[in-house]
């Protein structure tokens, strides 16, 4: 099984979920902005999955949302200031300026293990992504180019795969 957390499914039908997730992000994810997309889907689930376990579960959920905290720090905004926001000039500086206090924000709060503070910084990273989905990345730009870049960062951060279920042994 994958990730952190143990599913409600048996280990056939999570086997299964994965190769269906495979095919369809070979054929969805075509460029990076499809990546961003995608990587935003994963924030949404994993935040989520870890907001509703905080009252039940403190322990996995705050393994969760450090996990996908650090996902979010240490490769999502660090991939999107060094390609993605510069392909849209100006426009995107205010959103790589929120990347510090997300980072910031999270350490803080999930340090504290302050279930508030959590919430709240969980709303300001999906706000956050949302708005960039709504503000900047409805402008088409040329971005095929930079793939190959990003494919090979992804290998050089470990838990890629284990946090998006994305596979990349790829050639």
């Amino acid at each position: 099984m994958r990730g952190q957390w143990k599913f409600p499914l048996s280990h056939v039908k999570t086997y299964g979920f994965y190769i269906l997730l495979d095919i369809l992000l070979y054929m969805w994810i075509k460029d990076p902005i499809d990546l961003i997309y995608f990587e935003h889907c994963v924030l949404r689930v994993r935040y989520s999955i870890g907001l509703s376990l905080l009252n039940d579960d403190e322990k996995n959920a705050i393994n969760v949302i450090m996990t996908t905290h650090d996902f979010v720090v240490n490769w999502h905004a660090k991939i999107e200031d060094k390609y993605i926001f510069p392909l849209f000039g100006e426009k995107a500086k205010p959103y790589s300026n929120d990347h510090l206090l997300i980072e910031r924000y999270g350490n803080s709060a999930i340090q504290q293990r302050n279930v508030e503070w959590i919430k709240r910084y969980v709303k300001i990273v999906l706000d956050h992504n949302l708005n960039e989905e709504r503000n900047i990345f409805i402008d088409k730009v040329q971005a095929k180019d930079i793939m190959n870049a990003i494919l090979k960062e992804m290998r050089n951060y470990p838990s890629y795969e284990e946090i998006t279920g994305l596979k990349i042994d790829f050639e």
